[in-house]
């Protein structure tokens, strides 16, 4: 069973890789969108989108399957890795036959190499599924950071040089093939498969039933998280399609790297007290509390300070996306809750419940989506976006009431706010009174040029200068006084200070036994 001390020190070394992935994506966004055109970048997001088919269908939930099972044995392992390396050829196969139909029906002649260069990611990210899916499950944390986020960073820098000379929309491909490669090569390094120990029939039945239904799940995520840029490209002209796909893609990048880092540690630790509901419930609850700390305070940063956000990462020319942006912020505290009541179901096996959830809730994006744009063109799609996100959320609420919280759900629906609410007002309104002091202060537009072309005004100044206030307040507050964050940062706050204690590393399997469990 998962004690405090090594889930908490997991989650610090997930929040590690997953601090790298946020700054470096955004440094890329902000780079990229500088070097390419918005045209260029609408048809990467049509790419892009076709790749996370085959990353979604690859490994066909075999590696997922494989982390949910509390019993296995090296032939479960290979079962994953062979049926995952079948299935992306196969999808891969498909792929490169309908890509000349891809670029007829977007009207776009260069998807067709595109897409059968960028295809072979569908086979590294399946080959890969099975030895990832080990490391989390082993809490090997560390390992996993050297192969993502290192091999992130390494692939953005590769993106940005090609970009540089001129390639295009490729260097977006070639840098996605180089990450997926990387991560491919290290994965399988730190824990290889057991090829020669083979595998049966019945190692492949034990994964296939649990692999296939969050393979239907993932469809239905897919359409709901990238499928919509696919819909929307052929609503919208390419520009436009690029200034979505880029202020969508920006929306996604704390909802998804934050649930990369709660759900990677959480689904292995409610695994582990599978059996017991308490247990599972205070793992959720205390996740779903600490995750809207952070979230909610975020969101209304964000949301308040888009503008000067817009400016530093993607340039004056996307200053048509501000309302687009704060539309799409809106999301994600219910965005990262939905998520969160997904793992939540995978633990408890109600794959088929969240399945039809996930079927409904697909329609229900498309409709929205094409109903804001007839009512309102792409700031009507942000709305749709947004009220197809509320209703997911609804769902996953009544899911928990009816199957697995019956007696507790109440108070899931407010409880978990509280603290993040508390801090916004605490937090972000007094920067916000700050950041409109120095506007009054600073009146005159210090028009500086930085690399790439880029003009900072005295607004991006002023933000950067309560962004350092922010973060100095908040470094001090969390090592001196950590109940100014909520009491969710102070319960886990000792544990984090103490990660560097020697003493405690030695006496690390003792601490386990006897610490106290979430």
């Amino acid at each position: 069973m998962a004690g405090k001390r090594q889930v908490v020190q997991s989650g610090v070394w997930q929040m590690l890789n997953v601090g790298v992935k946020v700054f470096s994506q955004f440094a890329y966004f902000g780079v990229m969108a500088r070097l390419l055109s918005q045209p260029e970048l609408g048809v990467f997001a049509l790419l892009n989108s076709f790749m996370n088919i085959g990353n979604i269908l690859g490994d066909g939930g075999m590696g997922d399957a494989l982390l949910q099972r509390k019993d296995f044995d090296k032939q479960h392992v290979n079962a994953a890795f062979y049926s995952s390396l079948l299935i992306s050829f196969i999808l891969y196969i498909l792929l490169f036959a309908a890509s000349p139909f891809i670029a007829d029906f977007y009207t776009e002649p260069s998807l067709t190499v595109s897409l059968r260069i960028f295809g072979i990611v569908f086979i590294f990210a399946a080959m890969y599924s099975a030895s990832m899916n080990m490391l989390q499950k082993n809490f090997k944390f560390k390992k996993i950071f050297m192969g993502d986020g290192v091999c992130l960073l390494l692939s953005n820098v590769l993106g940005i040089v090609l970009a540089y000379q001129g390639f295009g929309v490729i260097s977006l491909v070639y840098s996605q093939l180089f990450y997926f490669g990387t991560k491919l090569l290290v994965f399988l390094y730190y824990a290889p498969v057991p090829l020669k120990a083979g595998s049966t029939k019945q190692h492949w039945k034990d994964l296939m039933g649990y692999g296939s239904g969050l393979t239907l799940i993932r469809i239905n995520n897919y359409i709901a998280n990238f499928g919509i840029v696919l819909e929307v490209g052929k609503l919208v002209s390419k520009a436009m399609l690029g200034v979505f796909d880029r202020t969508y893609r920006i929306m996604n990048i704390p909802q998804r790297f934050l649930y990369d880092v709660v759900q990677r540690i959480m689904m292995p630790t409610m695994v582990s007290k599978t059996g017991s509901d308490k247990g599972v419930f205070k793992v959720f609850s205390k996740t779903l509390s600490l995750m809207n700390t952070v979230m909610v305070p975020l969101t209304v940063f964000l949301i308040i300070f888009c503008k000067p956000v817009v400016l530093i990462l993607l340039g004056p020319k996307w200053l048509n996306g501000v309302l687009l942006m704060q539309i799409c912020f809106l999301n994600l505290p219910m965005r990262m809750g939905a998520s969160l009541g997904d793992t939540l179901m995978r633990v408890h096996g109600l794959i088929r419940v969240n399945l039809y959830r996930k079927i409904i809730n697909s329609v229900a994006v498309c409709l929205f989506i094409y109903l804001g744009y007839l009512l309102n063109g792409l700031t009507g799609i942000g709305w749709g976006v947004f009220a197809s996100t509320v209703f997911s959320y609804l769902q996953m609420i009544l899911v928990i009431r009816k199957r697995i919280f019956p007696e507790e759900w109440k108070s899931l629906i407010f409880q978990p706010y509280r603290i993040g609410t508390l801090l916004a007002f605490g937090w972000v309104l007094p920067l916000y009174g700050l950041y409109l002091i120095l506007g009054l202060v600073n009146k005159t537009d210090i028009s500086l040029q930085y690399p790439f072309r880029a003009d900072i005004n005295f607004e991006v100044i002023n933000f950067l200068i309560i962004s350092l206030v922010a973060f100095v307040a908040a470094g001090y507050s969390f090592l001196r006084k950590p109940k100014y964050l909520g009491a969710d940062i102070a319960y886990i706050q000792p544990d984090l200070l103490n990660m560097g204690n020697k003493k405690n590393k030695k006496n690390k399997n003792k601490n386990n036994e006897i610490s106290e469990n979430i």
